[in-house]
């Protein structure tokens, strides 16, 4: 693989995205925390686990099988020794999901926070299409700028220039617009603010198909 998320050092990152001013890490905790609170499950997958921030919110009387996917083999590497107590639930797929034709195991819940700046609406939307029939419900979490730059100020800021290539701005409206189109609806919106001045937003969908 040759994707620039594999240049980006995890030390680097959780710290950028841990300091003060940023704070985006401890606010992504509390929202897993809240979407696997949520919605009722066994099986989850989460696209873009890194090393496995918010894990520990797992719910081992409820949960039997938990998915993470990442570019980054060496995050996935991280994570395992960090969450070694799951390892009889814990499967970590390295994998660009770039790739619409990746193939998502069947789950009730798909937890994708911060993924689809890198995707982008269109792409993201094709590989939900094409592993509709495993999907229940999408928790996803978009960042809004609000005028700001897409990677907020700190002093690591330059390291996240390689990202910047591959990075799309998402228009809240646009991507419920897009998931409507494939039978997708929005059942909840939640907005999350931030020290800096951005807020997260976090957005989720139920498959009416399947009802």
């Amino acid at each position: 693989m040759n994707n620039p998320w594999e240049k980006i050092d995890l030390d680097i990152y959780e710290t950028h995205m841990s300091s003060d001013s940023v704070f985006q890490l401890q606010t992504l905790n509390e929202i897993t925390r809240q979407q696997l609170t949520r919605y009722k499950h066994s099986k989850v997958a989460i696209l873009g686990i890194a090393a496995g921030n918010g894990l520990e919110n797992i719910d081992r009387n409820s949960t039997e099988k938990v998915y993470g996917f990442d570019v980054n083999s060496k995050y996935l590497d991280i994570c395992k020794r960090r969450y070694l107590h799951f390892e009889d639930i814990l499967e970590l797929i390295c994998c660009d999901l770039s790739d619409v034709q990746t193939k998502l195991p069947n789950t009730n819940i798909l937890i994708c926070n911060l993924i689809i700046e890198y995707l982008g609406i269109e792409n993201f939307v094709k590989l939900i299409r094409n592993n509709k029939k495993n999907v229940e419900i999408i928790s996803s979490v978009i960042q809004k700028n609000n005028n700001s730059c897409f990677v907020s100020s700190s002093n690591l800021y330059s390291a996240f220039d390689p990202i910047l290539t591959i990075h799309n701005d998402i228009n809240d409206r646009n991507l419920i617009d897009a998931f409507e189109e494939i039978e997708f609806d929005c059942i909840q919106k939640e907005m999350y603010p931030l020290p800096n001045g951005k807020e997260l937003i976090r957005i989720d969908f139920s498959n009416n198909s399947k009802e």
